[in-house]
């Protein structure tokens, strides 16, 4: 039986390499997706955009997230617990469907203006790619 050496300083070595390539890849990926959002005009109806290519296709999606502090959703959750536990999630999370909805019914709610000062609403964008197969690819069976 032969015995092995492994020599842990050269493995470390590489693993920060892969480390390291990850980062810049993230980075190029983030920079790509941007400008791929960029020239993409959002659909009208809809939050996301197939674009099929020869060996995939692509689903450009569109959503919108809401955030809020820890310490704010306290304050809403305090004055308005109702309210609030229509709007948050367990974590405090809260739930665009619903604020939207609030949005729409009872506009003039003071505890949605209260919530509006606090919350951050962001666009997230994501690409997604689906691999076509040959048999998918061959229809003539």
């Amino acid at each position: 039986m032969a015995v092995q050496t492994v020599n842990t300083t050269a493995l470390l070595i590489q693993l920060k390499q892969i480390r390291d390539l990850e980062t810049r890849l993230r980075e190029k990926k983030k920079e790509l997706e941007l400008q791929v959002f960029h020239t993409i005009q959002r659909p009208d109806r809809g939050q996301s955009l197939q674009v099929e290519l020869n060996d995939f296709t692509a689903k450009l999606s569109w959503s919108t997230e809401a955030k809020i502090s820890q310490p704010d959703a306290r304050i809403i959750v305090g004055k308005y617990p109702d309210f609030a536990g229509q709007v948050f999630s367990v974590s405090y999370k809260p739930k665009i469907s619903v604020i939207s909805r609030f949005r729409m019914l009872q506009p003039d709610l003071p505890a949605l203006s209260e919530l509006s000062e606090y919350l951050i609403v962001e666009e997230k964008q994501s690409i997604v790619f689906v691999e076509v197969t040959p048999d998918a690819a061959d229809n003539s069976k």
